[in-house]
This record gives structure tokens, C-alpha cells and sequence, in this order.
């Protein structure tokens, strides 16, 4: 496995993450490790849209790009975080509280980082 499947895969030991995903900014899957049930292409999909649309609307209102995205939808959250050419995708079900795994999103995006600077 590569350092950055190994990274991903360990941040579904956090309390509430249900998956991550690595996905470059044009919606392909780098990396994945999600619960049965969820489409890593469609969660890619829906994470470079609206990491795209997000940093248009900044761009335009002269605001710099963003670089972590939280979304609170009915039956789950998710955390988007910013790469140097891609995103980190964290989801988390309903329930669980984002903050008490600011650490381990924040270490895995490190881990990442480096990983990605050795390749």
C-alpha cells in the first residue's frame, strides 16, 4: 500500500469518520477508504465541485482560496481540506463531533504532504 492509502486508511480509526478520500481537483480518486455504501466517484465528484465553485466565489468577492470546508448535511458531515494539487475528504456520520478529530485530520494531512513530496 502507498504511504498516502496507509494514511487514509488510518484516519477511519478516528471516533465518527466513516471515510477519507484523496482526490485531484478535476474529481479523480488518488486514494480511498470508505464504509460500504458510499461511491468514491461520486464523493470525488461532489468534493472537486464544490471545492471549485467555493474558490470562484472567493475569487470574485477578492478573498483568498479556501483552504478547509465544512458541510453539515442531514445524515452526515464532511471536512474538505486542501492539498497542494488536491483534496483531502473526511466523512463523518451524523453524530460525531468534527472538532475531537481536528488532530487526526491534521496529522493525516501532514503525513500526506510529505508523502507527496517524496513521490
Amino acid at each position: 500500500m502507498s504511504k498516502i492509502q496507509d494514511a487514509i486508511t488510518e484516519l477511519r480509526h478516528a471516533p465518527g469518520v466513516r471515510g477519507a478520500a484523496v482526490v485531484t481537483s478535476d474529481g479523480l480518486v488518488a486514494a480511498a477508504s470508505l464504509s460500504t455504501g458510499l461511491d468514491p466517484d461520486v464523493i470525488a465528484g461532489l468534493a472537486s465541485y464544490l471545492m471549485m465553485t467555493t474558490n470562484r466565489s472567493l475569487s470574485e468577492g477578492h478573498y483568498p482560496a479556501c483552504t478547509r470546508l465544512l458541510l453539515n448535511a442531514t445524515h452526515g458531515k464532511a471536512v474538505f481540506v486542501s492539498l497542494d494539487d488536491s483534496y483531502l475528504i473526511v466523512l463523518f456520520d451524523q453524530f460525531a463531533e468534527v472538532a475531537q478529530a481536528d488532530r487526526e485530520v491534521d496529522e493525516t494531512v501532514a503525513r500526506i504532504r510529505r508523502a507527496s513530496r517524496l513521490a
